[in-house]
Formats: structure tokens, sequence, C-alpha cells
């Protein structure tokens, strides 16, 4: 009987603790994420990132747990975003998306964060001026929207983008688009945010029924009580009555702007309305616009430094730490390395080899490119041009010259040496353009998504020169007049799939496809080609 009651105590115990342990957790989780949104000593943002860094890798690896794993690294982005800190964020947000691809089963929660991470890429894009890369983003953003208000969301940002490029409008059509599918959805803050932005940028276009919408999308906030959302209206109809030189009513919304920045205390926001003030004619307010700008900047470079300075002192403890169970890990396994070296020295041999026969092959591309159009394209050229100042006229012979020198010209090109310095998505951007016309239309997705500075330059050559193949014998034998390519990563594996629709083939590996997989055998990489008569061509890259 005494051991029953033991052994009950010992599991009551061990459930209140466990249950304790999840209410910490929950606890600090909300702790540290309200921390994230209004910091207010130096070092919050340090600790915020240290909780949530181990919160990331305590559920790195387990597919149970990708939701825990992605709310963290949400987390650790906007702790970068605080810090103005872009490209981190980009990066964050980037592996965020990857996480979310890997979640099977799609629910609400998927599509809400699948929704906050497009928008705060797209603001990243924005800021960066990268403006194509935005586009592109919220375009592949729309296949899967199957919400109208979703779709509101993501039309309205495009909107955004082309009214920061000044393309009115291209921003007036899909602010349009956003205001449908918000009233389609019943959705009165969505409704109000299109109908402002679309109302203002009418007003740049001096539209007469611009008034009419700005009251209109201030009257639906103002009803709803959207006070976060009410800066944005002040600030449409400051700037329209302003163009339209009715000071008393630009006053009327700045003045409104401004109470309502103070009412909140958001230092962001009051930058905003003085910033109105000023530019509305009112440059009394410069001195303190000034001064608190110049409190905001100091503030982001005192978060910084202690950051930076508290990250640091967190990785020196743990390197310290880990050095410390190193030094006795080190005994236990030094017999093993010893034993392991001569295979290891093996494969770092092999690997070397093809190495250097990979630089090989592209020293021997290059200089090929070269002796051709230095050489044969131009004195082919120069044959040419005798021929044709000579008095005798052979239309034929020049006929046949010309087609040498295009034929050596497409051959340099083919090979020509590649500028990795410009962006590689850019470069492939091109290479699809390039092989398209009114017969060919190339599809990609999933380019703009890739990091493609995890991949070296010989790698990058190889990716580019396989698909360069691919294209030109698609472009020579297919007769295809679709082609799609698209782009995932997966860890660090990349996996490219190319299609046609052309007339396919019996495979038979000729010198093309012997020499994509001789080029990606070199990298340690795989490719895949399947094929039938009448049923098109498709072609697995995985590195």
């Amino acid at each position: 009987m005494k051991s029953i009651v033991t052994s009950f105590l010992f599991f009551s115990i061990l459930i209140i603790g466990l249950h304790f342990s999840q209410a910490q957790t929950a606890d600090s989780l909300n702790y540290y994420s309200s921390v994230i949104n209004n910091p207010t000593q130096p070092n919050d943002l340090a600790k915020a990132y240290k909780f949530f860094i181990k919160e990331k890798a305590k559920h790195s690896n387990n597919d149970n747990s990708l939701a825990n794993e992605i709310y963290a690294t949400q987390q650790l982005a906007r702790i970068q975003r605080e810090l103005g800190y872009t490209s981190e964020n980009e990066k964050l947000n980037l592996e965020s998306l990857r996480l979310l691809d890997k979640i099977k089963s799609k629910t609400d929660w998927t599509q809400i964060t699948y929704m906050s991470i497009i928008n705060e890429l797209g603001k990243v894009y924005r800021e960066k001026r990268d403006y194509a890369r935005a586009i592109a983003l919220y375009d592949e953003a729309l296949t899967t929207a199957s919400s109208p208000a979703h779709q509101a969301i993501l039309y309205n940002n495009k909107g955004q983008v082309f009214e920061h490029q000044e393309d009115l409008e291209n921003a007036i059509y899909y602010y349009e688009k956003a205001y449908e599918n918000a009233i389609e959805a019943n959705n009165p803050r969505e409704t109000a945010r299109a109908l402002s932005n679309l109302s203002f940028t009418k007003s740049k276009l001096d539209v007469p029924e611009a008034e009419s919408g700005l009251i209109k999308a201030l009257n639906i906030r103002l009803k709803n009580n959207y006070t976060a959302d009410l800066g944005s209206n002040y600030d449409h109809l400051s700037r329209f009555y302003f163009h339209s030189n009715d000071m008393i009513a630009t006053k009327k919304y700045s003045d409104s702007f401004l109470e309502l920045a103070n009412k909140n205390n958001l230092a962001p926001q009051l930058i905003m309305a003085l910033k109105l003030k000023i530019e509305t004619g009112e440059p009394e307010y410069a001195i303190e616009y000034i001064q608190i700008n110049d409190s905001l900047n100091n503030l982001k470079t005192e978060r910084r430094n202690n950051f930076n300075y508290y990250v640091y002192q967190y990785d020196k403890k743990e390197k310290d730490l880990q050095k410390s169970q190193l030094f006795n890990e080190r005994l236990l396994y030094l017999l093993l390395f010893i034993a392991l070296a001569s295979i290891s020295i093996y494969f770092i041999l092999k690997y070397k080899h093809k190495k250097e026969k990979l630089l090989e092959i592209y020293h021997t591309e290059t200089r090929l490119s070269r002796k051709i159009h230095d050489e044969v394209a131009n004195d082919v050229y120069h044959v040419m041009t005798q021929l044709q100042t000579s008095s005798n006229n052979n239309k034929e012979l020049l006929d046949d010259l010309e087609h040498i020198y295009n034929r050596t010209r497409d051959i340099s090109r083919q090979n020509s040496t590649i500028d990795l310095e410009i962006s590689f998505a850019e470069l492939l951007s091109d290479l699809f353009l390039s092989y398209k016309d009114d017969d060919v239309n190339v599809i990609t997705k999933g380019l703009q998504l890739i990091d493609w500075d995890n991949l070296k330059d010989i790698q990058k050559t190889t990716v580019y020169r396989i698909l360069q193949e691919l294209l030109t014998n698609m472009k020579k034998h297919s007769n295809a007049s679709i082609v799609v390519v698209s782009f995932e990563q997966s860890g660090k594996s990349f996996i490219i799939n190319y299609k046609d629709n052309g007339q396919g083939t019996a495979l038979i590996k000729g010198n093309g496809l012997q020499n994509t997989e001789n080029r990606i055998h070199s990298i340690n990489g795989t490719i895949t080609f399947e094929s039938a008569i009448e049923k098109g061509f498709k072609a697995t890259i995985r590195i």
C-alpha cells in the first residue's frame, strides 16, 4: 500500500512539474514577443534574441514541431527588422517560407503565416528598391491565395509597388482589384485601406471622385475604431488638400495626425506626422522633428551596440563551454580519427581531382570561346569585307560565309564567360528570355525564392551551362511551344525541374545529354531524363 501511495505521489509531482514547465514556456513566449514590440531596456532585444535562438534550436529537425520553429524564426526576423538589419531579416523570412512549405496539411494558420511572411518580404524588397522581385513574390502568392481577403492584401501591396515607381495607372488598376476583393470578403479594414490608397493615387491624376473616396475611407475606419490605421487617412487627406491649395483642410487633417501620434505615444508615427507638417507648409515643426529623429537614431544605434555586445558575450560563453566539452571528448575520438584519417585523405584527393578536372573544363571553355571569336569569327568577317569590296560579286559565297560567321558567333555566345558578379537569378532570367520568342514561351517558378548565395561559383556555372544545353536542344530538335523550369530548395539541396511539350524522343544519350551528365557529376550532383515520342522531354537536376 505504501509503494502505491509513493508511486502516485511521484507521478502527480511529475505531471504538475511538466504542466508548470509548459506554462512557464508559454509565459516566456508571450513575454519576449511583447518585448520585441516595445523594448524598454537596452538589452531587451538581445535577451529576446537569445531566447528565440534556443527555441528555434529546440524545435529544429523535428517535423512534428515545425509550427514552433517557424514561430521562433519569425520572431528572430522581427528582431532583425527592429534593429535595421534588412539582409538578416530577409534570410530569416525566406527560411520561414521553406519551413512552412514542409507542412503538408494546410490550415488557416499556415495561410495567415504565409501571408505575413510574404508581406514582410515585400516590404524588404520595396525598401531595397528591388521592385521586380517584390512583384514576382506577390504574383506567386496570388496563385495560391484562395480567399478574397488575402487577394485584396496582395493586390493592394502590388499597387503600392507601382505607386513607389510612380506608375500610377498600374497602381490604380491593382488598388481597384484590392478594393473589389475587400468588398467581396466583407472586410471593412481592407476595404478602407484599398479605398484610401486608390483615392489618393487618383488624386495625383486629378480624378474628380478622389476626395469622396478619401472621406469614405476615413469614415469606415472611424466607425470601426481602426485607430492604428487612421494615420494613413490623415496623411492622404492632408496632402490631397495641400495639393488643392485648401490650407484650412490641410491643417485640420495634419493636426489630427499629430494629435493621434501624441496620443498613441509612438515615436515613428510622430516622426511621420511632423514630417507631414513640414511638407505641407508649417516649417516651425522642423526643430521638433530633428530632435525626435536624432533621438530615434541614437536609440537605434544604442540598441544595435548593446545587441551586438550582448550576443557576442553570449556566443563567447557558449563557445567556451563547447571548448571545455570538446577537450574531454577529443581523447575519446583520437583513435577513431587515426583509423578514419586514411579514408578521409582518399576522399579528399578524389574530390580535389574532380575539382581540378572541372576547373580545367571551365578554363578550356573560356579559351575556346575567345579563340573562336578572336580568330575564326574575325577572320571570316574580314574575308566577307574583302569580297564585298571586290569586283567579283559571288553572292552564294557571301551567304555561306555569313552562315559560318553566325555559327561561330553562336558558339562563342554558348561558351562565353559567365559574369557571376551579377545576380545569378538575373543571369538565369536573361538566359530564359533569350530562348523565348513568338513560338516558344519559357515559364519559371520559384526562381526568385532560391538563396543562390549558397552555391559556389563553379556550381552556378555548371547549372547555367546545363540549362543552356537543355534549352538549345529544345530549340533545335523538339518543336516545343512551352517550357517550364521550376526551382526549389530543401535544406542544403537544390532541385531544378525542366519540362517541355516538344515532340519527345527515344532516349539515346548523344553528346549533348552526355555533356550535361559529365558536368553535373563533376560537382557531385545528379541529373535524370525522361522522354518518349510525342510526350515531351523532362529533366531533373539535383545538387
